[in-house]
């Protein structure tokens, strides 16, 4: 079993949306798998409770090569359609599965020190359950290279990479993670001025990202690259796609930036201008919806 990290889950539901979107990814299917693969994956956050959708989605990610992304979308569909007494879709659902689970990859954790309260494991897109973690399963995987960073509350994330192949179990073994670095009031000043430059950096960067991509993604959506569908040409959707993604990135730098720098500005005005007994702990902090800096302490 595995959990799905789906980062639109608080979206709200908007049936009419989501079926203009299945009907332009149907259109697309025999001329263009990627595209409609594209539109049926935006149409599933847009209406999450459409068992077909569901399906055409869970073929895109076997076709693709992401078995256990599959596996497991086609066993969700299978245990809906068997609530709503869909029977086709039952079995349509069952062959599919029978086929990829003789190809699953799996992973073994093994926390190699002491497992801190409210640790989480994240291999890829995927959210290993605390079930898993307990019970010490066997984790399906999308064959391929795997990122897995584990992190918890006050300590330093970890973070590595491996390959895997179909039909192959690999162990992952996770060392004990560090406690935050902690500082003397004594250094608290100079952290601060170096936090507020590296935040200020970091918010000038996002700011200019957020405008090449606003200007790329308006260049290409319009005539003649996109209809009044708004289907557009491949090479016109793929830049599209890119300058999407270059937004993203430059408001998650930005807000990064800006949460450093408002707290290198507190460290810089705050610090004590003679040695004192108060700490000052910074340790990563990340969820699946967002990611930063904590600062843990006595002010």
């Amino acid at each position: 079993m595995l959990t799905l990290f789906v980062a639109h889950a608080h979206a709200e539901v908007d049936i009419k949306e989501a079926d203009r979107l299945f009907a332009v990814g149907l259109s697309l299917r025999d001329t263009n798998r990627e595209q409609s693969c594209k539109y049926f994956h935006q149409s599933l956050e847009k209406n999450p409770n459409a068992i077909g959708t569901l399906m055409n989605v869970a073929l895109c990610d076997e076709l693709l090569g992401k078995i256990a992304s599959a596996y497991a979308r086609f066993s969700e569909a299978r245990d809906r359609a068997k609530e709503g007494n869909l029977p086709d879709y039952i079995e349509e659902a069952e062959a599919h599965i029978s086929t990829l689970k003789v190809d699953l990859p799996h992973v073994t954790i093994t926390f190699l020190g002491e497992r801190p309260k409210g640790t989480r494991v994240l291999i890829g897109d995927i959210i290993v359950s605390s079930t898993q973690l307990d019970e010490k399963s066997l984790v399906a995987v999308d064959p391929g290279e795997l990122v897995i960073v584990v992190s918890a509350p006050g300590r330093l994330a970890y973070e590595t990479r491996m390959m895997i192949g179909k039909k192959e179990t690999k162990p992952i073994e996770v060392p004990e993670l560090k406690k935050g670095v902690t500082v003397k009031g004594s250094s608290r000043k100079s952290i601060g001025i170096i936090t507020t430059a590296a935040g200020g950096g970091l918010l000038i960067t996002g700011q200019v990202l957020a405008l090449v991509a606003r200007s790329k993604y308006r260049e290409f959506k319009k005539a003649p690259f996109c209809d009044a569908m708004d289907i557009c040409e491949a090479e016109a959707q793929a830049e599209i796609e890119k300058a999407i993604t270059l937004g993203n990135v430059g408001t998650v730098v930005s807000v990064v930036g800006l949460a450093a720098a408002g707290i290198g500005v507190y460290l810089w005005l705050s610090a004590p201008s003679e040695p004192t007994e108060k700490r000052l702990t910074f340790v990563p902090n990340v969820t699946p919806e967002s990611a930063g800096i904590t600062a843990i302490g006595r002010f």
